[in-house]
């Protein structure tokens, strides 16, 4: 019998790659001895205690992002144009029209701060228990993080009177017979253009403001849709302050005791071509808004008290849950304005046809040509009679 054989000896390991060994060994036993069905469902009962506690308005706060959380707000994430952000009726669950994201406080933490699944819930476990969190959540880097300062568009632009080639082209990218209105809304002060950047390029626009300044729509002049990456809109916001809404300083200089309440910047400016045609040119004023349901606010309210006020409510199609937004919207104005006291009305548009034979969505649409001027006076006097004495 030979002599025995043995393997030849390995490499020699150091006791730092013996301990990483042991602690990579250990870490394995921890895992598959919590890693069980039963300690998986007690998590998941945690946290679902924990997100039954903390609401989507409770992390909002606690995270300290800017705005309010209701049912139609801005987006806390970005400058949000319109409000494009919905939390649900029990405040569980949260929707972003604007990019389709959405759901609950935990995607909520994590698309605000940038954290990861971990740090979300931790936080929100954290939350549930009123305590602090240990997690350090750095603010979210790029397009979607909260700004610190509201955006201002109109800072560095060159605004300028329009000239009469601008008006005559928007009033042909209208279809409108006359740019009349155009004109007394620059006179006025409301109508204004420049050379607006976005996203690297540079368009000519026309913008509806006030000589106040604080708040200003820009829609381009070539008639195309400001483009993002996500999606594409009409009307950009270069500067938004609800409680100076574009029209509202003019309507207090010039003491306009007659107040047409739009809805968008078009329709503000075929409010002013028909108070032309109605010969109201100095005494009827015209307040545009975006079409959020809400009530205006106190600042405005009073401003308008004394005034009376029409709204041109629009015809918009039903949504599928069949809710009209135009409709909903007309009905919080009116109702805060009746509340403040205000003499207020509505001029219904369900219904009209344009003088091409098509339904009419708003006034700008009922301005159109074949109308002529004929057409229009007859339009004014329905839609803008009675409204002074």
């Amino acid at each position: 019998m030979g002599p025995a054989t043995s393997s030849p000896p390995g490499p020699k390991r150091s006791p730092g790659a013996w301990k990483a060994t042991g602690a990579k060994q250990n870490l394995a036993r921890r895992h598959t001895f919590y890693n069980t069905p039963q300690t998986q469902a007690r998590s998941r009962a945690q946290l679902d205690a924990a997100k039954a506690r903390v609401g989507i308005a409770d992390a909002w706060r606690a995270l300290d992002l800017p705005g309010e959380p209701r049912r139609s707000c801005c987006s806390p994430f970005r400058e949000d144009r319109r409000p494009s952000f919905s939390i649900s009726a029990d405040g569980r669950l949260w929707h972003d029209f604007a990019d389709g994201t959405g759901g609950d406080v935990v995607s909520f933490v994590k698309t605000a701060t940038g954290c990861n699944d971990r740090e979300a819930i931790c936080r929100v476990l954290d939350l549930a228990g009123g305590i602090a969190s240990s997690v350090a959540l750095a603010p979210r880097q790029g397009p979607a993080k909260p700004i610190a300062a509201p955006f201002d568009g109109l800072a560095g632009l060159d605004l300028k009177c329009p000239t009469v080639g601008e008006l005559a082209h928007l009033a042909d990218l209208r279809d409108w017979p006359t740019f009349a209105g155009l004109e007394l809304a620059r006179r006025r002060g409301l109508l204004c253009c420049a050379d607006v950047p976005h996203r690297g390029a540079v368009h000519r626009a026309w913008l509806l403001t006030d000589h106040d300044r604080r708040s200003a729509q820009a829609r381009r002049l070539d008639g195309q849709p400001w483009a993002d990456k996500a999606h594409t809109y009409k009307s950009k916001s270069l500067r938004t302050d609800h409680d100076a809404p574009p029209g509202l300083a003019d309507i207090i200089a010039g003491d306009r005791r007659a107040v047409l309440l739009c809805e968008g910047e078009p329709d503000a400016l075929a409010a002013l071509l028909l108070a032309w045609c109605a010969g109201l040119d100095d005494r009827m004023g015209v307040l545009c808004l975006a079409g959020v349901c809400k009530p205006l606010p106190p600042a405005v309210l009073e401003k308008l008290r004394g005034r009376r006020v029409r709204i041109l409510r629009q015809s918009d199609k039903p949504k599928a849950d069949g809710s009209r937004p135009s409709h909903l919207a007309a009905l919080a104005w009116a109702e805060s304005l009746h509340a403040a006291g205000i003499a207020v009305d509505l001029a219904n548009l369900d219904g009209r046809i344009c003088a091409n034979g098509q339904p009419a969505k708003d006034i700008a649409d009922l301005c159109r040509r074949p109308a002529d001027l004929e057409n229009l006076e007859q339009l004014a006097a329905d839609i803008l009679g009675n409204l002074l004495p």
